[in-house]
């Protein structure tokens, strides 16, 4: 049975390589691909043990991928001037691939800025300005850390509100695999952010379980490494929300506000090579919060798949999530590509 499932797979994996070549190789109209990327750590990075495996890419992979799509005959772009030239009606070329980057993660300077430098690859770094030169990070790598720590006991009192998440694993006597906190994760996203991170706070005040932390380098990219990328105009800045809320679970005005004007006023104070795009956090969109994109930026991407024809809505951007496990070969990539082409 695992080896039908194993030729099943492989046989549907390589219908959907097939599929993504002929479209790219047979379209005719100028069309923009849009990458997504979050973490780029290398393979035996530690951090791998506390982060999402949907998050993650090799500095080799990414490298790969860039040598690959070029080889399909696609031109890298900055996702600004390709927008300015579509708006314009200006030539644009037969495929263009813009290579982007959500969240602000400091493995973007450390590994990703390398590769991209090597190849003269341009890129869009979108920021959650709120946690620049911060300390902690997002609340989800908070869960995985809480639920994986060395003798922690799911049964303590300061875990009462993570209770009702945890599914089956609420009996579990030891800290959860990565996927198991996966899990979790995507439960608790039925509450808003906001009270999730108070959670977590609380949590770690209230904890009985005696934990020793080791002081680390900050996740989150720093002032100094962003003007360092900007230097040469081969990396941009976009604004991802001021705190990396979901704009879909704000239902005040003001706090929509803050979360998307005020992250391009951090943007601009920043003095960095900002550029005038939002990318929507979890791609969760409301009328309200489309309408305030739209008044304060010239576009927005999306976590929609598909690539973008000329004249295509700029607030309206497609996209490809990409990490190792559903494009680590040339194969796989294509297949991503493909299924999303469909």
């Amino acid at each position: 049975m695992t080896t039908i499932r194993s030729v099943i797979k492989f046989c549907a994996l390589s219908t959907f390589a097939v599929y993504g070549w002929l479209r790219l190789k047979l379209n005719r109209s100028p069309a923009l691909i849009i990458l997504t990327y979050h973490r780029v750590l290398p393979e035996c990075s530690v951090e791998r043990e506390q982060e999402q495996p949907g998050m993650i890419i090799s500095p080799r992979n990414l490298q790969h991928h860039i040598e690959f799509i070029r080889s399909l005959g696609a031109v890298p772009v900055h996702l600004d001037e390709w927008l300015l030239k579509n708006e314009t009606g200006e030539p644009l070329p037969a495929l263009s691939v813009a290579f982007t980057f959500d969240d602000g993660w400091r493995d973007n300077y450390l590994h990703a800025y390398p590769v991209l430098r090597q190849q003269q690859i341009p890129a869009t770094i979108f920021l959650v300005t709120g946690m620049i030169g911060k300390a902690e990070t997002f609340w989800p790598e908070q869960v995985i850390e809480l639920l994986r720590r060395p003798g922690i006991q799911l049964n303590d009192p300061a875990l009462d509100w993570i209770e009702p998440y945890l599914g089956s694993l609420r009996n579990s006597s030891k800290p959860l695999s990565l996927l198991e906190a996966d899990e979790v994760i995507n439960r608790l996203k039925s509450l808003d952010d906001a009270t999730i991170i108070q959670h977590l706070k609380d949590t770690t005040s209230r904890l009985t379980t005696v934990i020793f932390s080791v002081e680390q380098a900050p996740a989150i990219l720093q002032a100094r490494e962003l003007k360092e990328m900007s230097g040469a105009n081969l990396i941009k800045y976009g604004a991802h929300t001021k705190n990396h809320f979901r704009l879909n679970r704000l239902n005040r005005v003001d706090s929509l506000e803050e979360q998307i004007a005020g992250c391009q006023v951090d943007l601009e104070e920043m003095e960095i090579n900002s550029v005038p795009i939002f990318c929507y956090p979890n791609g969760d969109i409301t009328d309200k919060g489309e309408t305030l994109v739209s008044e304060h930026y010239q576009a927005a991407c999306t976590t929609k798949t598909g690539w973008n024809l000329a004249g295509c809505d700029p607030y309206d951007l497609h996209r490809f999530n990409l990490h190792d496990g559903n494009s680590y070969s040339s194969r796989t990539l294509l297949a991503t590509l493909g299924r999303g082409l469909l």
